[in-house]
């Protein structure tokens, strides 16, 4: 029995210390990924995960989803997202998380999909560390017509931190339809030199979005005036 406070000094104490030292040096822990998802005619839905994973299956305005996604892992810095919407209308969909630090790499974000209507995707970085915020316009794709899609892009973004990243993906169905997809945002390591970032303000991939979601109303207004 007195030899036991020896033993416990010997093997627990070196423990704790490395313990210790192990929460120390950890990483800080980003934000809550946030999704939020909206018709534009007043009807938005938002889910929030600790764990990162989104599951949800109902009706959002004229459309029913279909949403799961995986838990942000490995080099991937949002969650998967698997995604289904069946109506008519225009859906946007944001994915965001705060608190990222500096990136070893590119920011790479991949879409593939089928649609019956047209959708297109882009990701943003904020420095502000605004969930959702969409200060600086990293790479976008599409817009995606109907029938399969796949679309890749990258860009870095050489900022110490915090900064957040959104993906922004919109759908334009102007007859009734389908649109399914599954999205990746990661930060592969670049093997090489890196060119200069160029910064393009968000009207650069919101205007076309905006521009194809007004065309879909107007052929479908056009359509309802003609019957």
């Amino acid at each position: 029995m007195e030899g036991q406070p020896k033993i416990l000094s010997k093997w627990v104490l070196p423990l704790v210390a490395a313990g210790v030292l192990g929460l120390a040096s950890a990483p800080s822990a980003h934000g809550i990924a946030t999704l939020s998802i909206s018709d534009g005619l007043g009807h938005t839905l938002n889910l929030n995960n600790s764990s990162g994973a989104f599951a949800y299956t109902g009706a959002l305005g004229n459309f029913t989803l279909n949403i799961t996604s995986g838990v942000a892992t490995s080099d991937a810095l949002l969650p998967g997202l698997n995604f289904s919407a069946t109506g008519t209308g225009i859906l946007t969909i944001l994915l965001s998380n705060t608190s990222f630090g500096a990136l070893s790499g590119s920011i790479t974000s991949q879409i593939s999909g089928q649609t019956s209507g047209t959708t297109a995707f882009a990701t943003f970085a904020d420095a502000g560390n605004l969930l959702f915020g969409i200060s600086t316009l990293l790479s976008r794709g599409g817009p995606f017509t109907s029938g399969a899609f796949s679309g890749t892009a990258s860009a870095t973004y050489p900022v110490p931190g915090p900064f957040s990243l959104t993906e922004k993906i919109v759908i334009v169905q102007s007859v009734f339809g389908t649109t399914s997809f599954g999205t990746t945002v990661k930060d592969p390591v670049v093997v090489g030199p890196v060119g200069p970032v160029v910064l393009v303000p968000d009207a650069g991939a919101t205007a076309p979005l905006l521009g194809l979601a007004l065309l879909g109303i107007g052929l479908a207004r056009r359509k309802l005036i003609a019957l």
